[in-house]
This record gives structure tokens, sequence and C-alpha cells, in this order.
């Protein structure tokens, strides 16, 4: 199995203080977004690699090095496959994209487009996703709401990735989050493209939310294009694995259609990694 959607950060030196707040109130308990080398190795156990990414945005608090990153690579290269993040705010951020994969080599890329508070189809974005097109590197982007109060709703519609890859035909996308609330929206962007992917990462703790989307998936047909992912440390794989697992409990005997059993295990094994171009 392969988780594709797992942060690795120093909380107390890489997230604002603000923002940590902020995660304790959507949750309405104190959220322990400590990572260790450790921590994560032991809760990474049922897989058999991880996608870790930090992540850059000036507006919402977040910046962790890119370097921070490939270090935990280096400790675990056999499992752990290492992404950049960029922050298309920042005026250098295409310098230390390059910097991140040409000297770091890591694979990849993790863009918040809301929590920096930036359109995705801003022009200034183009030359991050020009650069990643022609490297063949994906880029998985948050998509859907999120708990910080300064991270615009507007730059998170499914939507809007739907005029990027018609602009990028050969970028390999990932929306995070089935782009929740939105589902059925990011439902009908990775069905047009062949190249555009989902993530089902923290949808499996609302329930509600999650069955129907996924019996949209079915429904759409586009359950092939939906790839594995926990947001760790939010929570766990093994957590996301049982989430997934259990879907059809909130129904039921109700008679309401169910996920079937091979689409739940077709999601749980799939090799995310050759799909998103990424191979040993």
């Amino acid at each position: 199995m392969q988780d594709i959607h797992a942060h690795v950060w120093d909380a107390r030196q890489h997230l604002a203080e603000a923002l940590m707040k902020e995660a304790d109130l959507s949750r309405g308990y104190p959220l322990d977004l400590t990572v260790t080398f450790d921590r994560l190795m032991h809760d990474m156990a049922p897989m058999e690699k991880v996608v870790v990414f930090g992540l850059k945005a000036r507006r919402t608090g977040y910046w962790v090095p890119d370097e921070f990153v490939a270090d935990y690579v280096r400790r675990a290269p056999d499992k752990l496959i290492g992404f950049a993040a960029c922050d298309p705010t920042q005026v250098n951020c295409l310098d230390e994209l390059r910097h991140a994969i040409e000297s770091l080599r890591l694979r990849g890329l993790k863009i918040g487009p809301m929590y920096a508070a930036i359109d995705p189809r801003d022009p200034r974005c183009e030359p991050v996703y020009q650069y990643a097109q022609e490297r063949g590197l994906p880029i998985i982007f948050h998509a859907g709401t999120t708990f910080h109060c300064q991270a615009p709703l507007a730059f998170s519609r499914p939507w809007l990735w739907d005029e990027i890859a018609i602009k990028f035909p050969d970028l390999r996308m990932v929306l995070a989050h089935l782009g929740h609330p939105f589902c059925e929206e990011c439902l009908v962007v990775i069905r047009k493209h062949p190249h555009v992917y989902a993530d089902l990462s923290a949808l499996y703790y609302r329930p509600w939310q999650f069955y129907n989307a996924l019996i949209a998936a079915q429904e759409y047909r586009v359950t092939g294009k939906i790839l594995f992912g926990s947001d760790y440390p939010f929570t766990t794989p093994a957590e996301s694995i049982q989430g997934l697992r259990i879907v059809n409990h909130i129904v039921g005997h109700s008679g309401l259609p169910q996920v079937s059993e091979p689409v739940i295990e077709d999601i749980l094994h799939r090799d995310a990694l050759s799909l998103l171009g990424i191979t040993a």
C-alpha cells in the first residue's frame, strides 16, 4: 500500500502559533501535530511507500524548508519519497524549487494555493507548472476547504484546475481531499483529464460526506483515479484504512447503494506512484 499524502515538519519551528490555535479550534480539542522521524516510521508501518512533504504559505504561517523533507528521505530512502513545497507568491519560488528538485533530489511538488492566497490560475504559477510538466514532476494541490480564516475559499474550488489541465495537458496533478465539500465538482474534473487525479485524505471522519463522495465516484466511473492518502499527522494510515473499509456502515441495511468491496480494495492497493510517473 502507498500513502501519497503525509506532512513532515517541526510544528514549533515551521508552523505559526496562530495556525496551530486554529487547528485546535477546528477539532474542538488540542490537536497534536508533532512529527518526529521515529513516530512517522511507526505510524507508517502499514505502508510500503509514503510521499512526504512540507508546505510553504507565508499568508497562513506554514514554512517547511525542503531540506527538512530531504533529510527525512535520506534516513529512509526505500520507504519515503520526498516532494518539494512552493509558494508562488514568493519571488524566489522557482529558484527554490529548482534547488529542491535538482540538488535535493525531491520527486514532486506540493502547493496549497488557498493557504498562500493565490488563485491557482494566476500567471505567477505558470512557470512552476511549466517546469513541473517539462521534468515530469507531479503536483499535489490542496483543494477544498480548510480551518484557516485567512485562506480564501475562492482559490480552492476544484473547477479551477480544469483550466490548468487544459493549458498543461501533460502535467500530472492530484486534487487533495477530493476537494471537499465540493467533491462532485472534483470528480467531474478528474473524469475529464487523463493526468488529473484526486486523493481521499482527511475524509473518513466525515462519514456521510465520505460515503456520498465515493458513491458519486462509482456513478461517474472515476474510482480508478482516486488515490489513497492519510493527511498525516492529522490522522494516521491505520485510521484512514479502517475508515475506508467501513464506509458503508453509515447506511447499514437501509437499501441505499453500497461502495463496492473491489472499489475499496483497489483504492487501498493502487499503484499511485506509477500513475504519477514516479518510478524506483
